[in-house]
């Protein structure tokens, strides 16, 4: 969508410039884009600052650390202005996809039934899942320090090479087939 709009590479700059995700980061700590600035203010000043319902889903200390940051969130440029050339119906997706309220986002389900991904849907290649996924116990961990995070972060990786090999009952039928 950027080549389209932004046509030079050297031009282009991430949508939400920021930090790394720490402490997954092999940096080993939060470095930022040139300004120091809080992510939460940098999405603001592409989505727009959130309504009181929108905070008010969220507990007492977010919303409270939220008004906070409003007086310095500068108002959202309309998504249009920031991609001129893109597809209208790619922009009404990403508008939908980046919804401050969680319960207002589309869901993957309606994300890939949306217009604009109809020429790419193979309704006979997707499938949901057969159960229901169940987190890692580390992950419900409150607090972990970064040694462990990446340890089972590395058990996991190599449990998933391990398991690559899943088929869906369709292709084993068709692989039994003469």
């Amino acid at each position: 969508m950027q080549q389209d709009s932004i046509p030079s590479y050297q031009d282009r700059s991430p949508l939400f410039p920021g930090g790394t995700s720490y402490p997954l980061s092999g940096e080993g700590g939060n470095v930022s884009s040139d300004e120091r600035m809080d992510q939460l203010s940098v999405i603001f000043s592409v989505i727009g600052a959130p309504s009181q319902e929108d905070m008010d889903a969220f507990g007492l200390k977010a919303t409270e650390y939220i008004k906070t940051l409003l007086g310095s969130i500068k108002h959202s440029k309309p998504i249009q202005k920031l991609f001129p050339a893109a597809d209208p119906v790619a922009l009404d997706l990403l508008d939908k996809m980046l919804q401050f309220n969680p319960n207002k986002r589309l869901t993957a389900q309606q994300a890939l039934q949306h217009p604009f991904l109809k020429n790419v849907q193979r309704e006979q290649m997707e499938r949901g899942a057969l159960e229901v996924m169940q987190t890692p116990e580390f992950l419900n961990a409150s607090k972990m320090d970064l040694k462990t995070l990446k340890q089972k972060t590395y058990e996991e990786v190599l449990w998933f090479r391990d398991n690559q090999e899943r088929t869906t009952p369709q292709q084993q039928q068709a692989s039994s087939s003469p």
